[in-house]
């Protein structure tokens, strides 16, 4: 059984990989409500959940299961989203599961969504200045598994390349690059999308690196 058999409707998706973010309710059917807002993921990601709930005459009690993006894109959005609902599934009075998915994976389906004669292309997003997060997508096949691109190696990445704004102050365009509307409005109710759903224990924030702190190591003042 694929495990988007398991998908409890309706469910709360949310995302906030990217500036804003993007929160909907889904029922078999398609979207009862849809909200993309701009602002600080802090205060708009309740509002807009606030804002759907109202729209599809639901409360939170009423969500059957949840999805959310993993990464990779704003770490710090990913961990507010994360958060919220490890304290929503742990004060829920029934069990709830929750989803994951990734935000390149999405952004190859809405690609192939809107886009259908394009078969071979890649998908970029913000990772730090010369380079990315990258997958490719050839010939119609599920996209390759999302890695770090270096300015070096991007030559070698088929086109088209679509770039998603994952930061505010990004650095940038990659070279031969188009920027990409990240939107999960178009492709929510597709089962494309739902098959990229896989049930996660702990909703965690997904990275191709892991952060390093360099040490602080006290010294002795003279």
């Amino acid at each position: 059984m694929a495990e988007c058999d398991e998908i409890s409707f309706p469910l709360l998706v949310t995302d906030c990989s990217a500036p804003g973010v993007r929160v909907g309710i889904l029922a078999e059917s398609g979207w009862l409500a849809y909200e993309k807002n701009e602002g600080e993921t802090g205060a708009v990601l309740f509002q807009a959940i606030k804002q759907v709930l109202s729209t599809a005459h639901l409360s939170l009690k009423n969500i059957g299961s949840f999805a959310f993006c993993e990464g990779p894109g704003s770490t710090l959005g990913i961990r507010i989203n994360a958060m919220a609902l490890r304290t929503w599934t742990s004060l829920a009075e029934t069990e709830k599961q929750v989803f994951a998915y990734r935000s390149l994976n999405a952004a190859a389906i809405l690609i192939n969504h809107t886009q259908p004669d394009v078969s071979v292309f890649c998908i970029l997003s913000d990772l730090r200045k010369n380079s990315w997060n990258g997958s490719q997508v050839i010939s119609g096949n599920p996209p390759s598994n999302i890695e770090v691109v270096s300015r070096e190696a991007i030559d070698t990445w088929p086109m088209p390349r679509y770039f998603i704004q994952q930061r505010i102050h990004s650095p940038g365009l990659p070279p031969d690059s188009t920027r990409l509307e990240y939107d999960l409005e178009p492709i929510g109710n597709s089962q494309s999308f739902l098959d990229l759903l896989k049930l996660v224990e702990m909703p965690t924030v997904f990275q191709t690196t892991n952060t390093q702190f360099k040490k602080w190591v006290p010294t002795r003042h003279r």
